[in-house]
């Protein structure tokens, strides 16, 4: 199967087109193998999910780690009604995560505490557990933090893995090595969206966090690796330093346009004609195809109904 642009969901290295990452990836890892927790929080379709995949990937090769990724994506309407809910909720997804790695008797350990799981207390003993249990540097990604984002809740679940780094950086407990967030908000402003009634019960959940500096946008001789790899698998030609910078012109380099546009201009436009070449012109017409009225995404029914909220950005 030939690959091919995307521009939905996860990019994997081996059915997609991809930018090289490689850069950006270093100096994540440099991140995690400093032990920080810290919140990866950019824009939709910015490259969030495929960037813990890929992290995954990096650290699954390294003997002394232990990767678990998990979302908060699909619960139920009752999870945040109660400290045990979220705890047993948590432990459901650990055990998922330890199945896809094949650690079966992980999994099973988890299954047989959650009868035990009455509240935060117990859940901080039984990630205590699995962390001793382990005897490798457990990092742990978790997804579509947004949401939970609303919940008092979920705050105290992140003062909860605040107070454990802390403890673990003490000698006084055992804990996950990293911790990553993954949303589209800053985690660190979560107490603005909490109820006035209820904001008082929390300092800051996360002001143990790291700074994330690292730029997710695509530069333009970034977008060149992706478009060398398409000409060496296809053979078809283009001057490929005029090309990626008329791409990032248009774009910013926001990775969900970077791929749409060659998506577009590989699967539509060049189809219509005998030589397939890519040409400026050819980034043209993907960009009046990109703009026009009649055609929409989900990500540009979402950054309009985001402009109608705020009528002074228009």
């Amino acid at each position: 199967m030939h690959k091919y642009f995307n521009d939905t969901g996860l990019c994997i290295p081996e059915k997609h087109f991809m930018v090289d990452i490689s850069a950006k990836m270093a100096q994540i890892l440099h991140m995690v193998e400093r032990g920080e927790y810290f919140s990866l929080n950019r824009p939709r379709q910015f490259g969030k999910t495929t960037t813990a995949y890929l992290l995954w990937k990096n650290l699954q090769q390294k003997d002394d780690y232990l990767t678990l990724e998990i979302s908060f994506e699909v619960s139920e309407d009752d999870t945040f009604d109660s400290k045990r809910n979220v705890a047993v909720y948590f432990a459901k997804l650990l055990k998922k995560a330890f199945l896809v790695l094949g650690e079966k008797s992980l999994a099973s350990f988890v299954e047989n505490e959650m009868i035990n799981l009455e509240g935060f207390e117990s859940l901080s003993n039984l990630i205590t557990e699995i962390c001793t249990k382990v005897e490798k540097k457990v990092v742990i990604t978790i997804d579509e933090v947004d949401k939970a984002s609303d919940n008092l809740l979920f705050m105290q679940f992140l003062a909860l893995m605040r107070d454990k780094y802390l403890a673990q950086n003490r000698g006084k407990d055992t804990s996950f090595h990293s911790v990553i967030l993954l949303g589209v908000h800053d985690i660190k402003n979560l107490k603005r969206k909490i109820r006035p009634e209820d904001a008082h019960a929390l300092n800051s959940p996360w002001n143990i966090a790291a700074d994330f500096t690292v730029d997710m946008s695509f530069h333009s001789e970034e977008i060149q690796s992706m478009l060398r790899q398409y000409t060496e698998e296809t053979q078809i030609q283009m001057n490929i330093p005029a090309i990626a910078e008329r791409i990032h012109y248009y774009t910013s380099g926001y990775p969900y346009l970077v791929s749409k546009m060659c998506k577009i201009v590989e699967e539509i436009i060049i189809q219509e004609r005998e030589n397939k070449n890519w040409t400026l012109e050819d980034l043209e017409e993907s960009f009046k195809y990109l703009v026009n009225p009649d055609y929409t995404t989900t990500l540009f029914d979402d950054l309009a109904k985001n402009l109608k909220k705020q009528p002074g950005l228009v």
